[in-house]
């Protein structure tokens, strides 16, 4: 049977295996800490981990599995969208074969925490070299309003300088993947203006049943933004009113509204097409 190919890019990349009749047989994830599942716990060296309490707390059984969140983070909800019944395990979880663990796992998850954007760790030809043609794209959220950047302004509020650069990171994206699809007439891509989803969310707040999008929900300090979470962390016990995790990274909460957002969402938000649209692109 044909395969097709759809990556999908957190800022980096998720990449969907997919066949004719519609079905995803695998997919791969790679990206950074948005989407890790637990890639760092295998990584002795990497002082970047988030197998402990209180993350996971909301994860079945209450397990800290590595995800910076309190349970499901994007690349989860993404990969149930698409039909899986859970997320590729990490790279390194399994000490078999990479073919076996394809066809044993319906794919891997290669995202880690800390990974850089040099020009080793993002290969977007080599990728294409390899076989992809079906890219899903996520851009850098609003980086200016996280927490851990709104403590440095006197009034709490987004830091400008941030968010322009992450906009500008967007702008960058799409001239790249325009230029791709001139070299490469037979990719497709999806991307999400993810500075735009989080602007949209922080000022329509309260339509979306959040009340705190500028407090973290684990952390200590100002905005519970001073301090990394661990287990004698400050935590919140109303997580689902949350937009903020910690100081950096997203709540489940917000994780799945992002995934239904790119996976189903509007123009202005992903664009040409939405992630349900690439597997018959």
């Amino acid at each position: 049977m044909e395969k097709r190919f759809v990556f999908v890019v957190f800022s980096l990349v998720i990449g969907v295996v997919q066949s004719v009749n519609a079905e995803v047989p695998a997919i791969f994830v790679l990206g950074d800490s948005t989407s890790d599942v637990g890639t760092n716990n295998y990584l002795p060296q990497s002082t970047i981990k988030a197998n402990f309490p209180h993350h996971g707390i909301d994860f079945p059984f209450a397990i800290p599995t590595g995800r910076f969140s309190n349970g499901f983070n994007t690349a989860d909800f993404l990969a149930k969208l698409f039909g899986f019944k859970k997320s590729p395990p990490p790279f390194f979880s399994q000490n078999v074969k990479f073919s076996i663990k394809i066809r044993k796992f319906r794919g891997i998850n290669f995202s880690s925490a800390g990974c850089g954007l040099l020009g080793s760790t993002g290969q977007t030809t080599n990728l294409i070299s390899l076989g992809a043609r079906k890219f899903g794209i996520v851009s850098v959220p609003a980086l200016g309003c996280c927490p851990s950047q709104r403590i440095y302004q006197a009034n709490g509020e987004c830091l400008e300088e941030l968010n322009n650069q992450a906009r500008a990171f967007f702008s960058t994206m799409e001239l790249l993947l325009g230029n791709l699809r001139l070299e490469f007439k037979d990719i497709k891509y999806s991307l999400g203006n993810m500075v735009d989803m989080t602007l949209n969310v922080i000022d329509n707040a309260l339509a979306f049943n959040f009340k705190f999008v500028k407090t973290a929900c684990c952390g200590s300090g100002t905005l519970n933004a001073q301090g990394s979470c661990s287990p004698i962390s400050d935590l919140c016990s109303n997580r689902n009113e949350y937009l903020f995790w910690d100081s950096f990274h997203p709540t489940q909460t917000a994780s799945k509204l992002a995934a239904f957002t790119l996976y189903g969402g509007e123009p202005r938000f992903v664009s040409p097409i939405n992630f349900s649209q690439l597997p018959d692109a």
